[in-house]
């Protein structure tokens, strides 16, 4: 009966992402087994069984975003079938202010490693989908999406028109260094297809795939377009013009990157005194 629940759960879930769908059924897996464990099921838990779980996560030692994960997935379906008693007044734990925190980019010596790396492998994509990523900061299903005829170059300059999230349009400026990795590129290219990056089975790359080739070099593509906009910020680039650049609507999300890193407080402390 309970997999019966989570299946029209999931069902009744279909308008949301497939992440957001794979998430909440994940976390409902759990719970369910922990239910099983303590003597009751997803049809007859309670207020404390719910508030007990949370502090087992917490006990745990499961992050704060973990367990609001989770406890959004319990939300949802308590909701959903009618147990609204059981997610009153829930004490959860705080969640750090994301507004606050400083997004993961690259130091200039990680930067600098991942593009010698992927330079001497010789892979002219993989090289030209790095690049890409470190001067345009574009999100990677952004960079999988674009076609050939959404780059224009010459000589002299260039741009990458991008439809962002809520199909925003907007248009990028490619530099001397992604333009001329992009002619590389495409000049090694001999097939029509319409797709700017192909993957090695000579079909559009998919956002995994520019994941795994990534970690070959120990990075994830968010920390290419973290770098990016975190070098426009530390440059003093005027905040529309970011804005423009990374897509990002809110100023909000722009200011998280003048945080200080973990790394610039630790080196704040190390240079302390030094010139006494």
């Amino acid at each position: 009966m309970a997999k019966t629940l989570l299946e029209a759960f999931q069902e009744e879930c279909s308008g949301k992402s497939v992440s957001t769908q794979k998430t909440y059924v994940h976390a409902l897996k759990h719970f369910q087994h922990w239910l099983e464990s303590v003597g009751t099921n997803l049809e007859a838990y309670a207020r404390s069984d719910v508030q007990q779980y949370i502090d087992y996560l917490a006990a745990q030692r499961k992050s704060a975003a973990t367990i609001h994960k989770i406890w959004n997935a319990i939300k949802a379906f308590s909701r959903w079938s009618g147990n609204t008693q059981a997610i009153k007044d829930i004490r959860v734990m705080k969640m750090a202010d994301i507004k606050k925190q400083a997004p993961k980019g690259l130091s200039r010596i990680e930067r600098n490693r991942v593009v010698r790396e992927v330079d001497r492998s010789g892979n002219q994509r993989d090289y030209t989908i790095v690049i890409m990523l470190l001067y345009t900061g574009l999100r990677v299903h952004e960079l999988v999406s674009l076609n050939r005829n959404d780059i224009q170059k010459s000589e002299r300059k260039g741009n990458v028109r991008v439809i962002g999230k809520g199909n925003q349009e907007r248009h990028i400026p490619l530099n001397a260094e992604v333009r001329r990795a992009l002619t590389i590129y495409l000049e090694k290219r001999k097939d029509d297809h319409a797709a700017l990056f192909l993957s090695n089975r000579k079909r559009r790359i998919s956002v995994r795939s520019v994941q795994t080739i990534l970690e070959k070099y120990g990075v994830h593509p968010h920390q290419l377009r973290h770098t990016f906009i975190t070098s426009l910020v530390r440059s003093g680039e005027d905040l529309s013009v970011i804005q423009s650049l990374s897509g990002h609507q809110s100023a909000d999300m722009i200011f998280r990157y003048s945080q200080p890193t973990e790394e610039d407080k630790a080196q704040a402390v190390q240079n302390i005194y030094l010139d006494a």
